[in-house]
């Protein structure tokens, strides 16, 4: 700054970035060290039919966390491989959000606290099997390495080797092996939470994704699952209604401001002003279904487009949870407009 005649003016350069930061501004240009991530838990049908058009017209990414058990079931509800792949050719990521979407309080937590069913034969049944499970919920069977799938009736598993019903009425599972000797050797066994992460990666990994994150179901984590994870993926998001902040950023639990139906996109908008752009945060919201009423507090697909809007408008990095971490936590490369 030079001095002249007892008045302070500003040097050539910083005037004139000065200009061009003003300029910038009028066209709704700023120059950002934070960043956005979208992350729609569940893999619900209606994130390819309204999510995924919505953030492609403005060059957007996000990250999908799938329930591994739910690809290809025959639900309509959730997206199909074909979908999936189709996000991931556009620069989205997959990420795994576990197999069933349980938590670890209601299951076995570890592999060595699996415990084989005692299965007897359902007289007049075979190849038909039986057994009192003590747990609230059943996360998924394994039966020599293999995942059976669950149903959502007895008359179902009847026609179908492979699969299993667990009734939570009366705590009994049925179940209709691949192969019944595996049931009466008592070879199949109630999968734990660490089999949770490790087969939803494992299954996700089958189909031809590279999976790297993983999304905890209904944003639950404890510090002995945060260092499980670390045997099966780089980065694990949670929630928390919080930022994660440069230097202080723990990648086995990244925090997430839950989206909720209720929310106007003004409010997230106004997420995104105070902490990324103000704050220099990394800001990730954890959202579910879009467009439609299917899943747990859906938003509009209306509120998304004005989101995206002014992330586009304000030039805020939007960027996959994979990357993000590279760029926050590892110092790799810059994250792209």
């Amino acid at each position: 700054m030079e001095k002249i005649r007892g008045i302070r003016v500003l040097s050539r350069a910083l005037l004139l970035a000065a200009v061009l930061l003003a300029g910038s501004a009028a066209m709704g240009k700023v120059c950002l060290a934070g960043m956005v991530s979208l992350v729609f838990d569940d893999g619900l049908s209606s994130v390819y039919e309204y999510a995924f058009p919505v953030l492609t017209r403005y060059g957007l990414v996000a990250t999908v966390g799938i329930i591994a058990d739910r690809v290809d079931s025959g639900d309509p509800d959730f997206m199909k491989e074909k979908d999936l792949h189709e996000l991931e050719m556009a620069g989205w990521e997959i990420a795994s959000h576990s197999l069933t979407h349980k938590r670890p309080i209601d299951i076995p937590k570890f592999v060595a606290e699996e415990k084989c069913l005692l299965l007897k034969p359902v007289a007049g049944q075979r190849p038909l099997f039986e057994a009192k499970y003590k747990y609230e919920e059943l996360s998924g069977l394994m039966e020599n390495g293999k995942v059976l799938r669950e149903r959502a009736s007895g008359k179902s598993v009847r026609e179908e080797p492979g699969s299993y019903y667990f009734d939570e009425l009366i705590g009994e599972v049925l179940v209709h092996p691949f192969d019944p000797a595996s049931a009466e050797k008592q070879q199949i066994v109630a999968i734990s939470y660490e089999r949770e992460m490790q087969a939803s990666k494992q299954e996700l990994s089958d189909l031809g994704f590279n999976v790297s994150t993983y999304i905890t179901p209904h944003n639950y984590w404890t510090p002995e699952m945060s260092e499980l994870s670390k045997r099966f993926y780089s980065q694990v998001a949670n929630g928390g209604d919080t930022f994660n902040r440069k230097g202080s950023t723990d990648r086995y639990w990244l925090k997430r401001f839950v989206v909720h139906t209720n929310d106007t996109a003004e409010a997230i908008i106004g997420l995104v002003k105070e902490h990324a752009i103000r704050e220099n945060g990394w800001v990730i919201f954890c959202l579910h279904g879009i467009g439609s009423d299917l899943g747990w507090e859906p938003w509009d697909a209306a509120k998304l487009g004005q989101l995206a809007d002014f992330l586009k408008k304000k030039a805020v990095p939007v960027v996959t949870i994979d990357k993000g971490v590279k760029i926050w936590v590892e110092g790799k490369g810059k994250p792209g407009i």
